[in-house]
């Protein structure tokens, strides 16, 4: 039965969406998942081209959530990678 598989540890996965230099682009971009009801989260970056925006999806409690998440993601034309929290 599938109760005897280990439970994965809550938010164990994300799903990596770019490093963008325009605030508003991320603020558009997170507006837009936002509407597909995917949470997301952006954090500084100090890069040596200066300062970035990392954003990411999530988190996602299994790599099947993350997926759909994704294809959502994707039919609006966002593209990302699901990545293994760590």
């Amino acid at each position: 039965s599938a109760d005897s598989k280990p439970a994965a540890k809550a938010g164990e996965y994300l799903v990596l969406i770019g490093v963008f230099s325009n605030e508003a682009n991320v603020r558009t971009l997170k507006s837009k998942l936002g509407e597909q009801n995917i949470k997301t989260f952006s954090e500084p970056l100090d890069t040596p081209q200066g300062k970035k925006i990392r954003v990411r999806a999530g988190p996602f409690a299994s790599r099947e959530a993350a997926e759909k998440a994704l294809e959502k993601m994707q039919r609006i034309g966002v593209s990302g990678v699901i990545a293994a929290k760590q």
